[in-house]
């Protein structure tokens, strides 16, 4: 596992909690996991915690009426743009180390 902080972090982010966290805290704990060699297990904890939450999303707006579906799907991703923003500042020295240097998929969001 990448950081119980951290996943729990990113799960109140992503349930919109995101008031109640303390975000030095938890870009410091990712600065640690990548300042110690640990940066692959933070990528993959952070892809997995989106991944199990885009799932969640995805039945969600899949449930709804054909009348609500293009209003919730634009709902959603708006919602989805806001926290994928607050993820990335969490995790800027992962994005800016281990990301480039294995040419991996960084976190960015089309505008």
């Amino acid at each position: 596992m990448f950081g119980l902080v951290l996943r729990k972090g990113i799960t109140e982010i992503q349930n919109g909690n995101a008031s109640q966290l303390r975000f030095e805290e938890l870009y410091r704990n990712s600065y640690t996991l990548v300042l110690h060699k640990h940066g692959d297990l933070l990528y993959e904890g952070v892809k997995e915690t989106i991944r199990q939450k885009l799932e969640s999303v995805s039945n969600e707006v899949a449930s709804v009426a054909n009348a609500q579906l293009v209003e919730m799907a634009v709902e959603q991703w708006e919602h989805h743009k806001l926290i994928m923003t607050m993820i990335r500042d969490i995790l800027m020295y992962m994005d800016k180390l281990i990301v480039k240097l294995r040419n991996i998929r960084q976190f960015i969001l089309a505008r």
